[in-house]
């Protein structure tokens, strides 16, 4: 086992004995023990999973790219990137799975639901999904020439674009929060999840050591991250020219809010500006590539969270904080120590996920 891998085992078991605490305060304590409530029905939990069913779609690009398209460069690091993409899907859902009020109710997603609901439809397409992946990661290891794994490559593109398009839907289409209700929030959904699985990808493409790759995943990495500048900026400047004074509140609490930091700092600054520096400037030095691409994937958790925060803040009518008091009725949000512990054992579990994987199907270092 290489010293990379080595590191990585010790620090996703670490993060999953410490996050264990949290899981056991989430099963002892109930919604008690995170800082959501009535008016913010949704926090970190949420934002992590989205996070990680986006770095999920970008890893399975590559695979597709490798497996469908026969795309030359990343032909060699395609179980890689389904094992990113299996693990990414696993822990998104087991972050949603503890952020319901009846995790037992789960099945009520496929069999109690309206044809309408687009989480109804969500959950059949992750079920989908993960068969995908499961299949075909069990004919790249039994039969890497297989048709039926290349028509699944074909297929995961267009479906990856439903699925990642439909997951930016379940924000995208809820009128009654000014600043999800957009068209452009599947789409920003794409290009965010594409720019942070891709770079996820060359990360570990760095770790372990492939070098073929990292040409071409370093140049679509960039061009994913101004994807997602040019989509932000229109977003953003949209927001601002029309001036409507429900999305104005949130955008402001995005850029000027007390956590301004989060989006300055670790959004534009660690998520989009140094990793363009390093990928651009850096291009044959592994640390630059290495710290750019982790910075690029890890970073994007600031736009969930800046996703799903301020829009829940914001009260729903003027008055509305103070026409109603009590416990639970509360328009600040912080994530509890709880909230925290339980994201590390969510984002260990999945890496934990992934290198028991890599260990079974990749056995040759690649």
């Amino acid at each position: 086992m290489k010293t990379a891998e080595k590191i990585l085992w010790a620090i996703a078991l670490v993060g999953l004995v410490i996050g264990l605490f949290g899981l056991f305060n989430r099963i002892s304590g109930g919604h008690l023990v995170a800082a959501y409530n009535t008016y913010v029905p949704w926090g970190l939990w949420i934002a992590v999973y989205v996070t990680m069913i986006g770095i999920s779609v970008g890893a399975f690009l590559v695979a597709s790219l490798a497996y469908g398209f026969s795309v030359k460069a990343v032909q060699g690091i395609g179980q890689l990137s389904l094992l990113v993409a299996l693990a990414a899907l696993v822990g998104g859902l087991v972050a949603v799975w503890v952020d319901l009020g009846h995790p037992a109710r789960l099945l009520s997603l496929f069999f109690s639901t309206s044809p309408t609901s687009v989480m109804g439809w969500m959950a059949w397409f992750y079920a989908l999904y993960g068969i995908i992946l499961v299949v075909m990661l069990y004919l790249s290891y039994k039969q890497p020439e297989s048709r039926l794994l290349r028509w699944l490559g074909w297929f995961g593109l267009p479906f990856l674009i439903v699925f990642g398009g439909a997951e930016g839907s379940l924000f995208g289409v809820v009128s009654a929060r000014s600043l999800w209700e957009s068209g452009l929030t599947p789409i920003l959904f794409l290009a965010e999840g594409a720019f942070s699985g891709v770079a996820l990808v060359l990360f570990l493409s760095v770790l372990f050591g492939n070098q073929e790759p990292l040409p071409f995943l370093r140049r679509l990495t960039i061009a994913f991250l101004l994807a997602v500048v040019v989509l932000e900026l229109a977003e953003y400047l949209t927001i601002l020219y029309a001036n409507i004074p429900a999305k104005i509140s949130s955008l402001q609490l995005v850029l000027f809010g007390p956590f301004w930091w989060v989006f300055w700092v670790f959004h534009i600054g660690l998520g989009l500006l140094l990793p363009l520096i390093l990928l651009g400037a850096f291009k044959e030095n592994a640390v630059a590539l290495a710290v750019g691409s982790i910075l690029a994937a890890f970073m994007s958790l600031t736009t969930k969270l800046n996703l799903v925060i301020p829009a829940l803040v914001v009260p729903e009518f003027e008055g509305l904080s103070s026409a109603y008091v009590g416990p639970g009725l509360d328009l600040n949000y912080f994530p509890t120590p709880t909230e925290w512990l339980v994201s590390v054992f969510v984002v260990s579990l999945a890496a934990v996920l992934f290198l028991t994987g890599k260990r079974v199907l990749v056995p040759k270092g690649n």
